[in-house]
């Protein structure tokens, strides 16, 4: 079975890893302090609208729901895409059953729409309980065929490493109707599209290589994000930003306690959101309430 390898628990950071990967395209000055405003949030800030594009991710295997395997692709999924402005929305973990995976990935289909996208991981090497391809098909009434294109480049890949190219492997070609199979640099591994359904290897160095090199399709409204820190514990800080963040409902504010005893402070406050305005608003209401600095 393809799929993620063990990997050091990425909790803390995963977050800061998000935070540093936002495009900071331009950098304006307000009120005396650097503000990060990319384009798009600039246009939320001038009152036009845009469409967030909403994503889902799918793990797929008995391995990730035993324990046997720690998936590590959620996270470097989920900092690609909130890098580019498309928000994750629904993580959901199946086991090996086609049942399970066909009415999951309809669900999460339906759930990010027409101009989301849903990216499954696992399921598509060469041995039996490999059976996310049949499923998929099945879930959106395709068969499967072998892809020529994918088989030719297969078969390159083994035959350089004196390999045979068996039925079990041709399983790994084989893929649904209707799809639309993209290529990555360097890799034999088809990345398929179906519908608003990307199904990849779960292994993460393929997986990584495979979502960076199509990652210009997942593009939406990019992100404002401003930190403020405080000497301040987060129990005495709730009641003024649950206030905040009643008066501010398109802004997210994140509370996070400091995890290391050479940080500098106490909690740090993360505000962020599509409206550069409401950003700033946000921002300035809580150095109103409580002390804060940046640094």
């Amino acid at each position: 079975m393809w799929a993620s390898r063990v990997a050091k628990s990425l909790a803390s950071s995963s977050v800061q890893n998000a935070w540093s990967q936002l495009p900071r395209r331009r950098v304006a000055v307000s009120r005396g302090r650097q503000f990060s405003i990319s384009p798009v949030a600039k246009m939320e800030r001038s009152g036009t609208e845009l469409a967030v594009p909403k994503a889902a991710a799918l793990i797929i295997g008995n391995e990730v729901l035993s324990g046997k395997i720690q998936d590590v692709n959620v996270a470097s999924l989920a900092r690609l895409l909130y890098a580019r402005g498309v928000d994750l929305v629904r993580v959901e973990m199946v086991p090996d059953v086609k049942e399970d995976i066909i009415s999951t990935v309809r669900s999460l289909s339906e759930r990010v729409g027409p101009t989301g996208f849903v990216f499954t991981s696992g399921g598509i090497g060469p041995t039996h309980d490999d059976i996310t391809y049949e499923s998929i098909a099945e879930a959106f009434g395709e068969t499967l065929a072998l892809h020529a294109e994918t088989k030719d480049r297969m078969t390159q890949h083994y035959q350089a490493l004196g390999k045979e190219v068996n039925d079990a492997r041709l399983r790994m070609a084989t893929i649904p109707t209707g799809s639309e199979v993209l290529t990555t640099p360097g890799l034999w591994v088809p990345l398929v599209c179906v519908r608003n359904v990307y199904i990849l290897p779960g292994i993460p160095r393929l997986f990584n290589a495979m979502v960076e090199a199509s990652k210009d399709r997942f593009a939406g409204p990019g992100m404002v994000l401003e930190t403020l820190k405080t000497l301040q514990g987060e129990g005495e800080i709730a009641d003024a930003l649950r206030e905040i963040a009643g008066r501010f409902p398109d802004v997210s504010i994140g509370s996070y306690p400091k995890t290391q005893d050479s940080q500098a402070y106490t909690t740090k406050l993360c505000f962020e959101g599509r409206n550069a305005a409401s950003v700033e608003a946000a921002v300035a209401e809580a150095k109103a309430a409580f002390d804060t600095f940046q640094s």
